[in-house]
């Protein structure tokens, strides 16, 4: 864009128009969404003895964020949602490293599973505003 283009007034609402529907921000809402709910089903389940089980039902709200937000948005929400349960959930604490295999594994399951619904479940046209 030329930059006289963008000094008029219908130039820069033509321009923040354009930022407001761009993919970056349906898939940045979805991250922040999944981060908050990563955080809160973290601090929920410390402690108890089913927080191994954690990332096997957040594929849940992975399934949703995905349907809703896009491809984008679930791919980059279940890394978020592992690297939060990885330090914040599992021992040792503060450290992406975990102790407990039954946990590593349902990570892992949780990371193919989340990425996997997030190619598979996705509208054509991802994004939680469609055209």
């Amino acid at each position: 864009m030329q930059l006289a283009h963008l000094m008029n007034r219908t130039g820069i609402k033509d321009t923040a128009g354009k930022l407001r529907s761009a993919p970056l921000i349906d898939a940045a809402a979805g991250v922040i969404v999944c981060g908050l709910a990563a955080v809160g089903a973290s601090a929920v389940a410390a402690g108890h003895s089913w927080q191994n089980l954690v990332p096997l039902v957040f594929i849940v709200v992975l399934l949703v964020i995905a349907r809703t937000f896009g491809s984008r948005a679930g791919i980059l929400s279940t890394v978020l949602a592992a690297l939060i349960f990885a330090s914040f959930l599992f021992a040792p604490t503060r450290s992406i490293s975990i102790a407990s295999d039954s946990a590593r594994s349902n990570l892992g399951w949780m990371l193919l599973i989340g990425i996997a619904f997030s190619f598979l479940f996705a509208p054509p046209t991802s994004g939680f505003r469609r055209h």
